[in-house]
């Protein structure tokens, strides 16, 4: 967390953005969305993901997304929104740097999600490999990361939505945009039971086929190439992090520089992901 420490913190104390990031872990792991979403996330894979070896390789790298993810955006524009809707959001501009050291905080407190879905993700295999889960496959590193870094970027796309559109009801569009979205990739020239090329550009991407009714039993996995799947979220959840920092005029060409690097990543991995 150093590098990224010094990255956001910009003349600083150097111990405010550690104290901050903390704080702000604490808000976002204990809020009751992120709580509802875990639980939600624990139930789908204790009831699918001894189904058969298909749902179970489902389950290990694809709800984590839906079902913890989407209450974790709403949590995280929460959180970041609070001081606004208590009326104390001016504050932090009579404070030096204080708006952008809160949001830096904020951004920083993101990988507390993120390592919790590493730490589920990590005991759902444990439990797969002790009660013999039977699996076509076990999944790829990349394959894994996949939910955890959803996490990630859900946290840092609520984050910067409160930051630029701090209306009501604009969280709920933004996150019915990205289903409809996601939707279509998952869909567009489809094949059959086979993913269309554009399915690894989406949040929600399931890497194994489906197969026949009743959708248990082992049928392949969908085309293209998880290891640039995983780059290219990261590079979205990089992409998200410096919008949120572009909200306020604090060190604007260095967050415009990375938002840059971002897209140009996500544009390479997102092209590399397609079979």
């Amino acid at each position: 967390m150093s590098t990224l420490t010094h990255l956001v913190r910009g003349g600083a104390h150097p111990r405010i953005l550690p104290t901050l990031a903390l704080n702000e872990s604490r808000r976002l792991l204990f809020h009751p969305l992120n709580l509802l979403g875990m639980v939600l996330w624990i139930l789908d894979v204790a009831t699918s993901g001894w189904d058969g070896p298909r749902p179970a390789f489902t389950a290990i790298t694809v709800p984590m997304t839906m079902f913890w993810g989407v209450p974790l955006f709403f949590a995280a524009n929460l959180v970041t929104s609070a001081s606004r809707r208590a009326g104390t959001e001016e504050l932090l501009g009579v404070l030096p740097r204080g708006w952008a050291n809160r949001t830096g905080g904020l951004c920083l407190a993101a990988l507390a999600p993120f390592l919790a879905g590493v730490l589920g993700q990590a005991m759902v295999l444990g439990l797969y490999v002790v009660t013999d889960n039977p699996l076509e496959r076990y999944p790829t590193i990349p394959e894994l990361m996949s939910g955890p870094i959803n996490l990630l970027g859900a946290c840092l796309l609520g984050i910067a939505v409160a930051r630029w559109l701090p209306w009501p009801g604009v969280p709920l569009l933004v996150m019915v945009a990205l289903v409809r979205v996601n939707q279509h990739l998952n869909t567009a020239a489809r094949l059959g039971e086979e993913a269309g090329p554009l399915h690894l550009l989406g949040f929600y991407a399931d890497f194994a086929r489906w197969g026949p009714y009743p959708h248990l039993a082992p049928s392949g996995f969908n085309p293209g190439s998880a290891a640039w799947h995983a780059v290219y979220l990261l590079a979205m959840c990089l992409g998200a992090g410096a919008l949120a920092m572009l909200a306020r005029p604090s060190r604007r060409w260095l967050w415009l520089a990375v938002g840059a690097v971002a897209a140009v990543i996500a544009a390479v991995a997102g092209t590399l992901t397609m079979p």
